[in-house]
Protein backbone atom coordinates (compact mmCIF):
# COMPACT_ATOMS: atom_id res chain seq x y z
CA UNK A 1 0.00 0.00 0.00
CA UNK A 2 1.71 3.20 -0.82
CA UNK A 3 1.05 6.95 0.31
CA UNK A 4 0.00 10.37 -1.12
CA UNK A 5 2.69 12.42 -1.52
CA UNK A 6 0.70 15.34 -0.03
CA UNK A 7 -1.05 14.38 2.63
CA UNK A 8 1.12 11.03 3.44
CA UNK A 9 -2.34 9.40 3.77
CA UNK A 10 -2.40 5.38 3.13
CA UNK A 11 -3.78 4.59 -0.33
CA UNK A 12 -5.47 1.08 -1.80
CA UNK A 13 -3.59 0.24 -5.31
CA UNK A 14 -6.77 0.87 -7.03
CA UNK A 15 -7.29 4.58 -6.24
CA UNK A 16 -7.17 7.41 -8.62
CA UNK A 17 -7.38 10.07 -5.94
CA UNK A 18 -6.49 10.42 -2.29
CA UNK A 19 -9.85 10.35 -0.23
CA UNK A 20 -8.39 12.44 2.60
CA UNK A 21 -7.38 15.07 0.56
CA UNK A 22 -8.58 15.10 -3.08
CA UNK A 23 -5.29 14.86 -4.82
CA UNK A 24 -5.01 13.06 -8.04
CA UNK A 25 -3.01 10.18 -7.77
CA UNK A 26 0.29 10.40 -10.14
CA UNK A 27 2.26 7.28 -11.11
CA UNK A 28 3.76 8.58 -14.90
CA UNK A 29 6.67 10.61 -15.40
CA UNK A 30 5.94 14.29 -16.79
CA UNK A 31 5.71 14.39 -21.01
CA UNK A 32 5.09 17.02 -23.34
CA UNK A 33 2.08 15.62 -24.43
CA UNK A 34 1.08 15.09 -20.94
CA UNK A 35 1.19 18.73 -20.23
CA UNK A 36 -0.55 20.10 -23.44
CA UNK A 37 -3.71 17.33 -22.37
CA UNK A 38 -3.72 18.47 -19.01
CA UNK A 39 -3.40 22.37 -20.00
CA UNK A 40 -6.05 21.89 -22.95
CA UNK A 41 -8.52 20.21 -20.61
CA UNK A 42 -8.25 22.34 -17.74
CA UNK A 43 -8.34 25.41 -20.02
CA UNK A 44 -10.83 24.54 -23.08
CA UNK A 45 -12.52 21.46 -21.31
CA UNK A 46 -16.39 22.37 -21.08
CA UNK A 47 -16.63 20.70 -17.55
CA UNK A 48 -13.87 23.28 -16.52
CA UNK A 49 -15.19 25.03 -13.23
CA UNK A 50 -14.97 28.86 -15.37
CA UNK A 51 -17.50 26.99 -18.30
CA UNK A 52 -19.79 25.67 -15.81
CA UNK A 53 -20.45 28.73 -13.93
CA UNK A 54 -20.60 31.06 -16.98
CA UNK A 55 -22.95 28.58 -18.85
CA UNK A 56 -25.01 28.86 -15.38
CA UNK A 57 -24.60 32.70 -15.44
CA UNK A 58 -26.35 32.38 -18.89
CA UNK A 59 -29.11 29.80 -18.66
CA UNK A 60 -30.32 29.84 -15.36
CA UNK A 61 -27.89 32.63 -13.43
CA UNK A 62 -30.68 32.97 -10.44
CA UNK A 63 -29.97 29.11 -9.75
CA UNK A 64 -26.17 29.83 -9.40
CA UNK A 65 -26.58 32.58 -7.34
CA UNK A 66 -28.80 31.03 -4.66
CA UNK A 67 -26.54 27.85 -4.56
CA UNK A 68 -23.68 29.84 -4.53
CA UNK A 69 -24.94 32.01 -0.90
CA UNK A 70 -26.43 28.35 0.18
CA UNK A 71 -23.01 26.36 0.48
CA UNK A 72 -23.41 24.89 -3.12
CA UNK A 73 -19.53 26.30 -3.91
CA UNK A 74 -17.32 23.42 -5.09
CA UNK A 75 -19.10 23.39 -8.94
CA UNK A 76 -18.40 27.30 -8.91
CA UNK A 77 -15.46 29.56 -9.63
CA UNK A 78 -15.16 32.05 -6.59
CA UNK A 79 -17.14 34.88 -7.66
CA UNK A 80 -14.42 37.40 -7.69
CA UNK A 81 -12.31 34.67 -8.90
CA UNK A 82 -14.66 34.75 -11.74
CA UNK A 83 -15.21 38.75 -11.93
CA UNK A 84 -10.60 38.89 -12.04
CA UNK A 85 -10.49 36.33 -15.29
CA UNK A 86 -13.42 38.50 -17.45
CA UNK A 87 -11.58 41.57 -16.04
CA UNK A 88 -8.23 40.07 -17.89
CA UNK A 89 -9.91 38.88 -20.62
CA UNK A 90 -11.06 42.59 -21.32
CA UNK A 91 -7.46 43.73 -20.40
CA UNK A 92 -6.22 41.93 -22.93
CA UNK A 93 -8.72 42.12 -25.67
CA UNK A 94 -8.71 46.08 -25.34
CA UNK A 95 -4.47 46.28 -25.06
CA UNK A 96 -4.30 44.58 -28.28
CA UNK A 97 -7.22 45.00 -30.21
CA UNK A 98 -7.95 49.09 -29.16
CA UNK A 99 -6.26 50.86 -32.43
CA UNK A 100 -8.47 48.14 -34.81
CA UNK A 101 -11.83 49.51 -33.49
CA UNK A 102 -10.69 53.28 -33.28
CA UNK A 103 -9.64 53.49 -36.77
CA UNK A 104 -12.78 51.52 -37.68
CA UNK A 105 -14.39 54.04 -35.76
CA UNK A 106 -12.52 56.79 -37.32
CA UNK A 107 -13.50 56.01 -40.82
CA UNK A 108 -17.13 55.34 -39.97
CA UNK A 109 -16.66 59.02 -38.85
CA UNK A 110 -15.10 60.76 -42.16
CA UNK A 111 -17.98 58.56 -43.87
CA UNK A 112 -20.65 60.12 -42.01
CA UNK A 113 -19.11 63.60 -42.89
CA UNK A 114 -18.92 63.04 -46.28
CA UNK A 115 -22.40 61.65 -46.28
CA UNK A 116 -23.42 65.00 -44.68
CA UNK A 117 -20.95 67.26 -46.44
CA UNK A 118 -19.94 68.07 -43.15
CA UNK A 119 -22.89 70.00 -42.29
CA UNK A 120 -23.72 69.97 -38.57
CA UNK A 121 -20.93 68.10 -37.44
CA UNK A 122 -18.03 69.79 -39.39
CA UNK A 123 -16.97 71.70 -36.14
CA UNK A 124 -16.91 68.32 -33.95
CA UNK A 125 -13.19 67.54 -33.06
CA UNK A 126 -13.43 63.59 -33.79
CA UNK A 127 -10.13 63.03 -32.87
CA UNK A 128 -11.19 64.36 -29.09
CA UNK A 129 -14.42 61.94 -29.57
CA UNK A 130 -12.53 59.34 -30.10
CA UNK A 131 -9.84 60.03 -27.29
CA UNK A 132 -12.21 59.98 -25.00
CA UNK A 133 -13.71 56.06 -26.39
CA UNK A 134 -10.63 54.91 -26.43
CA UNK A 135 -9.93 55.98 -22.82
CA UNK A 136 -13.39 54.81 -21.88
CA UNK A 137 -12.39 51.54 -23.02
CA UNK A 138 -9.40 51.25 -22.30
CA UNK A 139 -10.12 51.44 -18.26
CA UNK A 140 -13.72 49.89 -18.73
CA UNK A 141 -12.50 46.90 -16.58
CA UNK A 142 -10.54 49.21 -13.51
CA UNK A 143 -13.98 51.51 -13.35
CA UNK A 144 -16.25 48.49 -13.25
CA UNK A 145 -13.98 46.60 -10.52
CA UNK A 146 -14.12 49.93 -8.55
CA UNK A 147 -17.84 50.39 -8.81
CA UNK A 148 -18.93 46.68 -7.80
CA UNK A 149 -19.19 47.90 -3.97
CA UNK A 150 -21.30 50.90 -5.17
CA UNK A 151 -23.84 48.73 -7.35
CA UNK A 152 -23.97 45.78 -4.57
CA UNK A 153 -25.11 48.59 -2.27
CA UNK A 154 -27.78 50.13 -4.91
CA UNK A 155 -28.88 46.26 -5.30
CA UNK A 156 -29.29 45.50 -1.02
CA UNK A 157 -31.62 49.03 -1.25
CA UNK A 158 -33.81 48.36 -4.16
CA UNK A 159 -34.14 44.85 -3.38
CA UNK A 160 -33.88 45.15 0.67
CA UNK A 161 -35.11 41.59 1.01
CA UNK A 162 -33.86 38.16 1.84
CA UNK A 163 -30.01 38.79 0.78
CA UNK A 164 -27.78 40.75 2.84
CA UNK A 165 -25.04 43.55 1.52
CA UNK A 166 -22.40 41.15 1.54
CA UNK A 167 -24.22 38.43 -0.41
CA UNK A 168 -25.54 41.45 -2.76
CA UNK A 169 -21.40 41.51 -3.43
CA UNK A 170 -21.77 37.81 -4.91
CA UNK A 171 -24.26 38.53 -7.12
CA UNK A 172 -22.99 41.65 -8.45
CA UNK A 173 -19.70 39.79 -8.70
CA UNK A 174 -20.68 37.22 -10.59
CA UNK A 175 -23.52 39.37 -13.44
CA UNK A 176 -20.07 41.65 -13.65
CA UNK A 177 -17.97 38.96 -14.41
CA UNK A 178 -20.24 38.03 -16.72
CA UNK A 179 -21.22 41.26 -18.46
CA UNK A 180 -17.91 41.33 -19.35
CA UNK A 181 -18.04 38.47 -21.68
CA UNK A 182 -20.84 40.26 -22.78
CA UNK A 183 -18.98 43.39 -23.93
CA UNK A 184 -16.38 40.56 -25.71
CA UNK A 185 -18.52 39.75 -27.92
CA UNK A 186 -20.23 42.98 -29.22
CA UNK A 187 -16.63 44.02 -29.32
CA UNK A 188 -15.11 41.49 -31.30
CA UNK A 189 -18.55 41.29 -33.71
CA UNK A 190 -17.63 45.20 -34.22
CA UNK A 191 -14.56 44.59 -35.21
CA UNK A 192 -15.75 41.41 -37.53
CA UNK A 193 -18.88 43.98 -39.06
CA UNK A 194 -19.46 47.42 -38.02
CA UNK A 195 -18.33 50.07 -34.97
CA UNK A 196 -21.40 50.74 -34.13
CA UNK A 197 -22.73 47.38 -33.37
CA UNK A 198 -21.03 47.76 -29.84
CA UNK A 199 -23.11 50.16 -29.30
CA UNK A 200 -25.30 47.21 -28.30
CA UNK A 201 -23.57 46.04 -25.82
CA UNK A 202 -24.59 48.73 -23.03
CA UNK A 203 -28.58 47.69 -23.67
CA UNK A 204 -27.34 44.08 -23.26
CA UNK A 205 -25.72 44.79 -19.99
CA UNK A 206 -28.56 46.41 -18.74
CA UNK A 207 -31.06 43.69 -19.96
CA UNK A 208 -28.77 40.81 -18.40
CA UNK A 209 -29.01 42.65 -14.81
CA UNK A 210 -32.48 43.27 -15.58
CA UNK A 211 -33.17 39.54 -16.38
CA UNK A 212 -30.42 38.19 -13.12
CA UNK A 213 -32.16 40.38 -10.41
CA UNK A 214 -36.03 40.16 -12.04
CA UNK A 215 -35.43 35.60 -12.23
CA UNK A 216 -33.53 35.75 -8.22
CA UNK A 217 -36.59 38.09 -6.53
CA UNK A 218 -39.43 36.50 -9.01
CA UNK A 219 -40.28 39.96 -10.20
CA UNK A 220 -42.87 40.68 -13.45
CA UNK A 221 -41.47 42.39 -16.06
CA UNK A 222 -42.86 45.69 -14.72
CA UNK A 223 -41.39 45.64 -11.37
CA UNK A 224 -37.49 44.60 -13.00
CA UNK A 225 -37.93 48.11 -15.25
CA UNK A 226 -39.08 49.58 -12.24
CA UNK A 227 -36.33 48.51 -9.65
CA UNK A 228 -34.00 49.28 -13.17
CA UNK A 229 -34.93 52.92 -13.73
CA UNK A 230 -34.09 53.32 -9.61
CA UNK A 231 -30.71 52.05 -10.07
CA UNK A 232 -30.15 54.91 -13.16
CA UNK A 233 -31.68 57.61 -10.68
CA UNK A 234 -29.10 56.16 -7.48
CA UNK A 235 -26.28 55.88 -10.06
CA UNK A 236 -27.33 59.13 -11.82
CA UNK A 237 -27.32 61.11 -7.93
CA UNK A 238 -24.04 59.03 -7.41
CA UNK A 239 -22.32 60.61 -10.53
CA UNK A 240 -23.70 64.35 -9.49
CA UNK A 241 -22.54 63.65 -5.84
CA UNK A 242 -18.57 62.54 -6.97
CA UNK A 243 -18.30 65.12 -9.58
CA UNK A 244 -19.63 67.53 -7.06
CA UNK A 245 -16.45 66.30 -4.78
CA UNK A 246 -14.19 66.96 -7.34
CA UNK A 247 -14.82 70.41 -8.01
CA UNK A 248 -14.97 70.83 -4.05
CA UNK A 249 -11.82 69.42 -3.72
CA UNK A 250 -10.24 71.37 -6.89
CA UNK A 251 -11.05 74.60 -5.50
CA UNK A 252 -9.84 73.84 -2.39
CA UNK A 253 -6.25 73.08 -3.42
CA UNK A 254 -6.69 75.95 -5.66
CA UNK A 255 -7.47 78.32 -2.91
CA UNK A 256 -4.53 76.90 -0.67
CA UNK A 257 -2.19 77.10 -3.27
Amino acid sequence: MTKCLNCYQRLSKEASFCANCGAKIVTQRITLKGITTEVAETIFGWDNKYFVTLRGLILKPHLVLKEYVCGIRKRYVHPFTFLVIGATLALFTFSFFLDNFIADLQAFNLQMIKGNNGVGIKNLDLDQVDHIQAEILKYFNIVTLLLIPIYSLFTFIIYRKTFNYAEHLIFNAYVQGTGFIIVLVFFYLSLATHPLVYIMATMALWFYHTYVFGKLYTLNIWASILNLLLFFIMFAVFIVMVITLVVLVALLIANLS
